[in-house]
Order: C-alpha cells, then structure tokens, then sequence
C-alpha cells in the first residue's frame, strides 16, 4: 500500500511540476518594447531603431490598427551588435486602413541567451510640404512666389521714395 501511495505522490508532483513548466516555456519571449505610433495623411513611414543590441538579434513585429483591431502587416529581425551602432527598420504606412501602428521587440526565445538593447526607438516620418531648395514651390525656398511679391513691393517703394532710379543713375554713371 505504500507503494501504490509513493507512486501516486511522484506522479502528482510530476503532474504539476510539468504544468507549471509549461507556460513558462510558453513566455519565455520577454517583451522589450511595445509602442504605439499614431499615423495620418502626412504620415510617409513608421520606424524601429536599435541601438546596441547584445546577444542574436531581436525580432519585431508591426501590427496595424484601426477600429479596435489589431493586424499583423510585418515582422523580421534586427540587430546592431556592433558598438555605438544604430540600425534603422522602416515600414510603409497606409494611413487610409490604419489609425496608427504598433511595434512589439521581443528577445528571440529560441535560444538560451537573453538579449537586451541599449535604446530601442519607433517613430513616423512625415512628408515634407513644398519643393523646398532655393526655387521652392509656393511658400517655401528663396525665389517663391511670396519672396518675389515681398522684392516687388520693396522695389517700388524704394522707387516712389527716390531711393532707387535706375535712369538717373544710369544718365549719371
């Protein structure tokens, strides 16, 4: 009788031993960041920056939102085991199907290790308005139309005052 009550113990044990082992496995990917980025119409890309990551690399994955609901629209790796180095991830944004995204960086639960990183960084880039430049469109660079309109003025009221007569001074010179 002891025999079949020491059997019945170890087995018990085991039983709950290997239920406790098996949901640790299970989260054994340690979350390292988990940030959200709101996105519009002027919204060109979202990206993930890592700086100085230890161990293999880490992986990511990007979930589109909207309404409440949560798509996976990418995932991969990234790494930048290198010393003070910084390596970019960017993702394309379609901000008519998605109010924002979100970036999970989980540590690679298929090895032993633990991997860390010194900064981890997700953010948008947003299109910039205008040409830009010295012969920007619109209201931007030196020769808009707003800088010309502004150097007109100047002009003629340089003119009117006396300060500036192009025929008096070309009579003179």
């Amino acid at each position: 009788m002891n025999i079949k009550k020491t059997g019945l113990a170890t087995l018990l044990v085991f039983a709950v031993l290997t239920s406790m082992a098996v949901p640790a496995a299970a989260q054994s990917r340690a979350e390292l960041a988990d940030r959200e980025v709101v996105v519009d119409d002027e919204t060109e890309s979202v990206y993930l920056e890592v700086t100085n990551s230890s161990g293999d690399a880490l992986n990511y994955t990007v979930y589109g939102l909207a309404d409440g609901l949560s798509t996976e629209v990418d995932s991969g790796t990234i790494s930048s085991a290198d010393a003070n180095d910084t390596v970019r991830q960017t993702f394309a944004v379609n901000a008519t199907e998605y109010d924002s995204y979100r970036v999970v960086v989980t540590e690679d639960p298929s090895d032993t290790d633990e991997e860390s990183a010194d900064d981890i960084v997700v953010g948008a880039t947003v299109n910039q308005a205008g040409g830009g430049g010295i012969f920007g469109a619109g209201a931007s660079g030196l020769f808009s139309t707003q800088n010309i309109l502004i150097g007109g003025v100047v002009a003629v009221g340089a003119y009117a005052l006396g300060l500036l007569d192009p025929v008096k001074e070309a009579l003179e010179g």
